[in-house]
């Protein structure tokens, strides 16, 4: 009977607690401000940023001899290619100056008399800044063609036979719009915000010394413990879900990306205890909790470009989230697929919330 009583005495005391911190939580108007806002700036923009993507190379041409044979394919998407014909030098120098077209071909007169008459021929290719190099490339091996072709000469080299195998999802075609891209990057940056919050909560209570309070009362330090890990993991994780689901961010398989979710939630609540137990005032914390998360948003910021993301960027423990989301939510990976990555994410929150309440039971002891 009495050890029954006291497992009732413990399970009160840790709602007690619970409902304190939730008081405090709801009294903090700045993160609460910081919270709303950052949900509905990333809503925003998820709606607003254009949900396609236009793969098409707009491609402008000049040349005299060449106009009739191009003047049929001008305005025209074939693979991936918008062409336009221009009258002069002139009119395509601006083209590409204000935007009209990504790449301009300017062929010279008599391009191809000089070509079958083997005479050395300058043709000048227009490229807009920061276009990426294997575009402007692919234009400068396609003058080479034209030049053969009008010459009636046919490549210097054999063509191998060769079979092109795609190993994965063939996204070309199909890419990934900027905005789904952004999902993950969002509610991990939901977590971070959270994180900070309670990071900031226990701060407090370490400098008014609130926990020696605590521990005068019948709570042990293990229900004050438990108390922060399930307000701040229930905290980051409905908040995580609101954006997730306001972003249609759960794909043909939700049960992934909810269990992402909730592990990371624990893992940036282990996180939290650690900067808010560490710091010496509030600031400190955090400071320190910014310090610790903000580069766990690198894996999230890695999808947004084209590319496999470097090594070191694998090991993060934020990765396991970033990859489990877009595999589910964007490439139609099941639960096979992302086990190896919900499985590293797990072992980090062990690692993190096992750290995190051995600093703040330290550091409450020291009190």
């Amino acid at each position: 009977m009495k050890a029954h009583n006291r497992r009732v005495s413990r399970f009160q005391s840790i709602i007690s607690i619970l409902r304190k911190d939730a008081t405090l939580f709801s009294r903090d108007f700045l993160f609460l401000f910081l919270t709303v806002l950052g949900i509905v700036t990333f809503v925003t923009l998820y709606w607003v940023i254009p949900d396609d993507v236009d793969e098409t190379i707009a491609l402008g041409v000049r040349g005299a001899e060449l106009r009739s044979a191009l003047a049929g394919l001008a305005g025209e998407t074939e693979e991936g290619l918008d062409l336009a014909v221009y009258e002069t030098t002139e009119a395509l120098r601006t083209a590409v100056e204000e935007k009209e077209i990504e790449i301009g071909i300017d062929f010279p007169d008599a391009f191809i008399e000089s070509v079958r008459r083997g005479r050395s021929v300058r043709v000048t290719v227009y490229v807009r800044p920061n276009i990426p190099p294997e575009y402007s490339e692919a234009m400068s091996s396609m003058v080479k063609e034209i030049a053969y072709a009008v010459a009636g000469y046919r490549l210097p080299v054999t063509e191998p036979t060769e079979d092109v195998v795609v190993l994965g999802e063939d996204r070309a075609g199909n890419p990934i719009p900027f905005r789904d891209r952004m999902r993950p990057l969002y509610a991990f940056l939901i977590l971070i915000m959270e994180a900070i919050s309670l990071g900031a909560l226990i701060g407090s209570e370490v400098q008014e010394r609130t926990l020696t309070a605590l521990l005068a009362t019948p709570a042990r330090i293990g229900d004050i413990l438990s108390a922060k890990m399930v307000l701040g993991t229930s905290v980051a994780f409905s908040e995580a879900m609101l954006i997730t689901l306001l972003i249609r961010g759960f794909g043909a398989s939700p049960g992934i990306v909810v269990v992402a979710l909730f592990l990371g939630a624990v893992m940036v609540t282990g996180i939290a205890m650690i900067a808010g137990s560490a710091g010496k005032d509030l600031m400190g914390s955090m400071l320190l909790g910014l310090i610790m998360l903000i580069p766990l948003a690198i894996p999230g910021f890695a999808v947004l470009f084209p590319g496999d993301p470097s090594p070191w960027v694998r090991y993060l423990p934020s990765y396991g989230i970033v990859k489990a989301i877009v595999g589910s939510s964007i490439e139609g990976a099941g639960w096979a697929e992302t086990a190896p990555q919900l499985a590293m994410l797990a072992g980090w929150c062990v690692v993190s919330a096992t750290a995190g309440v051995l600093v703040l039971r330290r550091r409450a002891e020291t009190l």
